[in-house]
């Protein structure tokens, strides 16, 4: 029953103060998302412009089909995210001995692909995907002609035929399919992201009020017995509800604007329950182990601090202030939240942030061990009185 009056308080609380929290987390930032990306749109191009992958290929089968997989490595699309070098590399792709026997018998080729202790595993899996996506590509081809070549058919049936195939499966089809696979965000996409260490601490601010902003509600419900322990959970479970509402209304906000977070919506909606989580435990951690008092100071001098570090600037890598790159790309407080977000609109999968959400819940589960840990001996939980 008093859960039930926590959320019912936390309801009341939220559709009074509507308005505001539409202008807050809606308008506000959609509006100052538009200027802040219309301004910077020049340093965000959506292309692939700088290849992001050294390989050096060892061709062990020396066949048609491996030279032509090298040669399609090498064209000039496939060269806007592959640079070919054969000392200064990255990644080593091996082609093995029989790999056109493979293609042509559908039996199994074992590339390998070695990546250096420099060279980034999502990365290594970017090129490993467009391995993968060439080889389906190229057999379901020569499977075709094999099968066009064995049937009863006149010539000029076969040529016309051949040239169908090869209209659905020449190379820059499979160039454009792959070269797709990576992308890079326009400007208001990363000013959603930016701003959504603006958005941690606007809500972390709305968790200082919550249940608590309402004195005489507050009291009625601690008018009967209920433990600090007690108190600490109704209200987490109910703020949890509030962040998860106001992160929803920021994020659908720029998806319905069509400005950003365009990707999966079950992966979407997934992200923001994780992020909630975490804002939740963080929230509780702040409440058990600093006093009231101190709680919304800080957190506005964070924020202002965020919000001026992170989205006067067009990237982070840009800084040229090595002691401030280091702190912004390290100890930011949203770095997990926004990585999240930003590996979902460059990939839009579950695999590339399956382990961003691993680490929202592992930090999670131990801020909310600790902060119950520290209330039990005595934390700085003031609106409880048991």
């Amino acid at each position: 029953m008093k859960l039930k009056a926590f959320l019912k308080l936390t309801a009341k609380s939220t559709i009074k103060n509507l308005p505001a929290i539409l202008l807050s987390f809606g308008i506000f930032p959609i509006f100052l998302g538009l200027v802040i990306g219309y301004f910077q749109k020049d340093y965000f191009t959506p292309s692939v412009e700088n290849p992001i992958l050294k390989v050096c290929i060892v061709d062990e089968d020396n066949t048609i089909q491996s030279k032509n997989m090298v040669d399609f490595l090498n064209n000039e699309e496939m060269k806007k995210i592959i640079e070919i070098d054969e000392e200064d590399f990255k990644y080593e792709l091996i082609i093995p001995k029989g790999y056109e026997e493979s293609l042509l018998d559908k039996s199994e080729s074992n590339i390998e692909l070695h990546i250096d202790k420099n060279g980034s595993f999502m990365q290594g899996q970017l090129l490993g995907n467009i391995i993968d996506r060439y080889n389906i590509e190229i057999s379901k081809n020569l499977y075709m002609e094999e099968a066009i070549v064995k049937s009863n058919i006149s010539r000029e049936e076969l040529e016309d035929i051949g040239e169908k195939i090869f209209a659905a499966y020449n190379t820059n089809l499979i160039e454009n399919k792959i070269v797709k696979v990576k992308k890079s965000l326009t400007s208001f996409e990363h000013t959603s992201i930016t701003f959504l260490s603006y958005m941690l601490f606007l809500v972390l601010i709305s968790s200082n009020g919550g249940v608590e902003g309402n004195n005489a509600s507050t009291n009625r419900i601690m008018s009967t017995p209920i433990t600090k322990i007690q108190y600490f959970k109704y209200n987490q479970i109910s703020f949890y509800f509030l962040a998860l509402f106001l992160n929803m209304l920021y994020i659908m906000a720029y998806r319905i604007s069509g400005l950003s977070f365009q990707g999966s919506l079950p992966i979407l909606i997934l992200i923001i329950m994780m992020q909630t989580l975490l804002i939740t435990s963080l929230s509780g951690f702040i409440t058990a182990f600093v006093r009231k008092k101190f709680v919304k100071p800080i957190l506005y001098v964070l924020m202002l601090m965020q919000l001026v570090l992170g989205v006067t600037s067009p990237s982070i890598e840009n800084m040229n202030f090595e002691p401030l790159k280091i702190i912004a790309k390290k100890y930011s407080p949203d770095i997990l939240i926004s990585s999240t977000f930003k590996n979902y609109l460059i990939y839009n999968n579950l695999e590339s942030i399956k382990l961003y959400l691993i680490l929202m819940v592992g930090v999670s589960m131990g801020l909310y061990i600790l902060s119950l840990l520290k209330l039990k001996r005595g934390g700085n939980y003031e609106n409880s009185e048991a």
